[in-house]
């Protein structure tokens, strides 16, 4: 699948625009109605992952462990000054350190949100994974299905099955 070789497989459905945000459009990907790649459909019937790193939530905390350090060490240079008054020793870094501050604080209180979002739908994605987890592909007829159920849809709709048409009552 990764080594990206194209197929005829009869007429193709492509996503036109970017609704889901980690599949690719069709133009980006060069193909036409009758050919896909097998790395597009390597990505419909992948399970969606996340649209961050993990490090990118603690960039806030960065930023603000990189102002405190250098407020510290001007505030230190400004403290060995002759005339130097303790409101001056505080205060006056900030006008090196204060974007760093100000975007270190935002970023953290987004990555607060984000967290809060991410526990929220946590139940969503497992029992997605779940439903996933079940799913087949049938090469000869270009469709996806989960044995038992009757149900049968193009590959690119495999998000929108997993969290939309098959997210109530599971049988076991």
């Amino acid at each position: 699948m990764a080594a990206g070789t194209t197929y005829r497989i009869g007429r193709v459905r492509m996503a036109a625009t970017r609704d889901i945000a980690d599949l690719p459009t069709a133009p980006s990907l060069g193909a036409s109605k009758h050919l896909m790649s097998r790395t597009q459909l390597a990505v419909w019937l992948s399970f969606p992952s996340r649209h961050y790193t993990a490090w990118t939530r603690n960039q806030g905390y960065i930023l603000l462990g990189i102002a405190a350090l250098v407020h510290l060490v001007i505030a230190l240079v400004i403290a060995m000054g002759k005339d130097a008054n303790w409101p001056e020793v505080l205060l006056a870094p900030f006008c090196l350190t204060g974007l760093f501050w100000g975007f270190g604080l935002l970023f953290v209180v987004g990555s607060a949100g984000a967290r809060k979002r991410d526990r929220a739908e946590a139940p969503a994605r497992e029992q997605a994974l779940a439903v996933w987890e079940n799913l087949f592909y049938c090469g000869r007829d270009n469709i996806a299905f989960e044995p038992g159920i009757g149900v049968s849809f193009h590959p690119s709709e495999t998000r929108e099955y997993i969290f939309g048409f098959r997210h109530g009552g599971r049988k076991k």
